[in-house]
């Protein structure tokens, strides 16, 4: 009765991990929604849409899947502005796929696989889902090295007025003790500052982290992965089912920020040092000559930023530009609202900052129907409401310069203090770029440039011949293993392949229901476990054999076999532990998915093995009756005992 009640364990295990995985079977619901824009359009406009959409439908997105989409190619009604997609087997990546190939008519940020009643049950609507790796289902892979030299640079320069009037202090024989003291502790913590430890780098490589899934999230991407690689000071981003690679580049390694800075104090003595010296040479019929010609035509054939820093710090040395101020360009479009944005003239700003991106928030574009173009308003901080009334209240009558990476925008005269915490940015901006300033306020700079150390794309097509291959692979190996079990063992290999079959359903429940995502070299890990779950019922087997031909009787023979085998199969799997172990603590991406499947593939394998194939057998033998127990192959075994 004992091995009876013990059976409870086993079937509540298979119980709870079928229920985890239903919903990778379970039929599904994808609501695609329309961007509500599209409503606006005229019929014309909107048929074309929809045309390309049951276009790509029938091509590719339905083609084969035996999925459903309702309604059938028109526009859905504004009131329930949505497509329903049912069927089994809906990817992220084809979610993904979606909707960056319908960008102008998908709302991607609102598309949504509804979650089956066991993930609103288990999980409270979160997925579960097995997450595919790129490998599997297509997308790109990109490795971001942090660019700590770059940064270091930086920082000398945010702090090098402060550190030069640190040092005056210190050399300036008037000065007074507590103020050298003072001076020379502020200077160590400065200089201790540049010094980047290890755990100092990956703070800074966690704020990036933090960024580039915010970037990611607006991005309406399903299922991105953000992963820091200690090791290489980087950052892996895996992005399934995208298709523009060169845009979600720009995204996460834009380092642009917003700032507020103040313009030189009027008269505008180096502005108008410059604007005579421009002015000069048009007289003289020398546009060419001029300084901002100069600069248009680097912008033009895209010299790069480096190039176009070079130039506004010559023109700094040939205008005698105090260290305290620089040259910004001013940018703007022609007298056509379609004309390139591009620098049109110079202005002077301090250097110090009055104003950081990091006291902004929560930026939203409009269209500003007065004046007919895209404007960005935003939220301060309440810490950055309170500088911005002390900012405006101070410099009554000055310009504040908005500046956008290296870009000035707008250069507004400050006519009264602004309080209330929310404020406006005009400019000559088109939609899609009052769009991407609102997205660089609200989601911040990054801390650290990021430099493309490893760029991988896989193409959908290769995901799904993996797939195939991959599944036909272990199904064949299943099977010939299975029967191979079965021939040489006979009804131990039979218990063998339950229990095998046992093992492969709990590990798949356990690794969903750690969010793990599934890549090929995982599933050589699926493989190896289920060939070391084989490895311990062949050593068991054969310890039962030798104790049947010495002779015991047979439920004698069945203990002793497992008893025999114990440590052997403990000590091969723990040693195999040990090593998963250093791979997860050690390797990375596909190493570190290899040793996670394997590691608790050895534990599945230990409780199957150890535990349920002992069950199983002695069940049979103590329990169910079987008298004669024959663990030789067909058409070769001869021995066999009864059982006594």
């Amino acid at each position: 009765m004992q091995s009876y009640r013990l059976l409870i364990l086993p079937f509540l295990i298979l119980a709870v991990s079928f229920t985890i995985l239903y919903p990778n079977f379970a039929d599904r619901t994808l609501k695609i929604v329309v961007r509500e824009d599209v409503y606006a359009l005229p019929e014309a406009d909107q048929k074309t849409l929809v045309n390309a959409l049951f276009e790509r439908w029938a091509k590719d997105y339905g083609k084969g899947s035996g999925w459903t989409i309702e309604p059938q190619g028109i526009l859905p009604p504004k009131e329930n502005p949505y497509y329903t997609v049912k069927g089994r087997f809906i990817t992220s990546a084809k979610i993904n796929q979606i909707s960056q190939e319908n960008q102008s008519f998908v709302s991607e940020s609102k598309n949504k696989l509804e979650p089956t009643w066991i993930e609103e049950t288990i999980r409270g609507g979160k997925s579960l889902s097995i997450k595919l790796g790129l490998d599997l289902q297509g997308g790109m892979r990109v490795v971001l090295k942090g660019d700590f030299d770059d940064y270091t640079s930086k920082l000398k320069d945010l702090y090098a007025k402060e550190l030069n009037e640190l040092k005056l202090t210190l050399n300036n024989p008037a000065s007074k003790v507590e103020d050298k003291e003072k001076a020379k502790s502020r200077l160590a913590e400065i200089e201790s500052s540049f010094d980047l430890s290890p755990m100092r780098k990956i703070v800074e490589l966690e704020k990036a982290k933090m960024i580039i899934d915010n970037r990611l999230t607006t991005q309406n991407l399903t299922e991105p992965q953000v992963r820091i690689q200690k090791e290489q000071d980087a950052i892996e981003v895996s992005l399934p089912g995208v298709s523009n690679s060169a845009a979600i580049l720009e995204i996460l390694q834009n380092t642009e920020t917003v700032e507020y800075r103040l313009e030189e104090p009027t008269p505008f003595v180096f502005k108008g040092q410059i604007a005579d010296s421009e002015r000069r040479m048009m007289d003289l019929g020398k546009r060419e000559n001029t300084d901002i010609y100069l600069f248009q035509e680097l912008v033009k054939n895209k010299a790069g930023k480096k190039a176009q820093d070079e130039f506004l710090e010559n023109l700094e040395k040939k205008y005698n530009i105090p260290p305290d101020f620089k040259i910004y360009a001013m940018w703007a479009r022609g007298n056509s609202a379609k004309s390139n944005l591009l620098p049109r003239s110079f202005v002077v700003l301090e250097r110090k900052i009055a104003l950081s991106g990091n006291d902004m928030t929560n930026a939203q574009p409009s269209y500003n129907s007065n004046s007919y173009g895209w404007m960005v308003s935003f939220t301060l901080t309440p810490n950055g409401a309170e500088k911005f009334f002390d900012l405006t209240s101070e410099n009554r009558g000055r310009n504040l310069a908005i500046v956008w990476g290296d870009k000035v925008i707008s250069n507004p005269v400050i006519n009264d203090p602004i309080a209330g915490g929310r404020a406006e940015i005009s400019g000559s901006f088109s939609e899609q770029e009052a769009i991407r300033l609102a997205n660089v306020i609200s989601e911040g700079a990054l801390p650290i440039p990021l430099s493309v150390l490893e760029m991988r794309f896989i193409g959908p097509t290769l995901g799904i011949e993996s797939i195939e291959v991959g599944l036909k692979a272990v199904a064949i190996g299943f099977f010939l293993v299975m029967a191979y079990m079965i021939f040489y063992y006979r009804l131990g290999g039979f218990i063998a392949d339950l229990s095998l079959l046992v093992n492969i359903i709990i590990l798949a429940a356990l690794l969903t229901l750690m969010d793990f995502t599934l890549t090929l070299p995982g599933i050589a890990g699926i493989i190896l476990t289920a060939g070391m779950a084989v490895d311990a019922n062949v050593i068991i087997y054969e310890r039962i054999r030798e104790e049947i031909e010495e002779g015991r009787a047979l439920s004698i023979a069945v203990t002793r076999g497992f008893e025999n085998a114990f440590w052997t199969i403990m000590d091969a799997n723990v040693t195999t532990l040990i090593a998963g172990i250093l791979m997860i603590r050690l390797g990375n991406g596909p190493i570190k998915g290899f040793a996670i499947t394997l590691c608790w593939g050895i534990v599945t394998t230990l409780f199957t093995s150890l535990f349920l194939s002992r069950l199983f057998m002695e069940l049979a033998v103590n329990r169910i009756g079987i008298h004669h127990l024959n663990l030789r192959p067909f058409f070769f075994g001869k021995k066999e005992t009864t059982h006594a």
